[in-house]
């Protein structure tokens, strides 16, 4: 009897399980397109607010290359989307990632024109504390709105730190650590974008694929 009631236990468990996992892929498999479409909208969204409409004419989202770069802040590979206008290269899109926030890395894609030119900035995630450092976030604040429009020139990095640190960027009440991260991971990616752009306007169409940094070496990066 007690086989009997083991086996039978063992069999519904059994059945339970595979009845489950029936129902986890079906899931799975019957929101995997709504997932995939959710994401290229956001994309499309992010990319039409670092990047206005006026500047290309050629589908933003489809005109990218994969590199990996120290600059860049981490060792995965980040995507540089490139705009044209007029088949004539007119603005860039780089993902970046401040590794150095309060609470981990903070991910950012930062539009910047060929004239080099800030044309927005986006915090696209965080782990950052709420009501402090998720201040980064549009939606929480403007602080972010605070690059557009600002001329960059490796020339002349001074003002791009907080102002506590001497440069133009406010800092947050109670919170420096979180925009001190978000400012050094825009300027060293302008720095890069600035040495290499001839090198990210040729660079294949190849997001499928991970590439080598350009050939060309940028100076060196300064430390937060």
């Amino acid at each position: 009897m007690m086989r009997d009631s083991l086996l039978k236990n063992g069999a519904m468990l059994g059945v339970f399980a595979v009845v489950t996992t029936a129902l986890i892929a079906l899931t799975f498999f019957g929101t995997q397109d709504r997932i995939e479409h959710q994401k290229k909208q956001k994309l499309l969204s992010v990319l039409n607010d670092v990047v206005p409409e006026r500047y290309h004419d050629n589908p933003l989202y489809a005109n990218c290359t994969l590199i990996t770069a120290k600059a860049l802040g981490s060792k995965r590979s980040h995507k540089v989307y490139r705009a044209t206008l007029e088949n004539s290269p007119s603005a860039l899109v780089l993902e970046a990632t401040a590794p150095n926030g309060y609470s981990g890395n903070i991910d950012l894609v930062i539009g910047v024109s060929i004239d080099m030119t800030v044309l927005g900035v986006r915090v696209i995630e965080h782990k950052e504390t709420p009501g402090l450092g998720d201040k980064v976030e549009l939606a929480v604040s403007d602080w972010i709105t605070s690059f557009t429009g600002k001329a960059f020139s490796s020339d002349n990095t001074a003002p791009w730190y907080v102002k506590k640190d001497g440069g133009e960027f406010d800092q947050f009440t109670g919170a420096t650590i979180t925009p001190r991260a978000v400012v050094g991971a825009v300027r060293r990616a302008l720095v890069y974008a600035q040495a290499h752009q001839a090198d990210l306007f040729s660079a294949d169409t190849n997001c499928g694929t991970d590439v080598v940094e350009p050939t060309t070496t940028p100076q060196e990066y300064e430390h937060d």
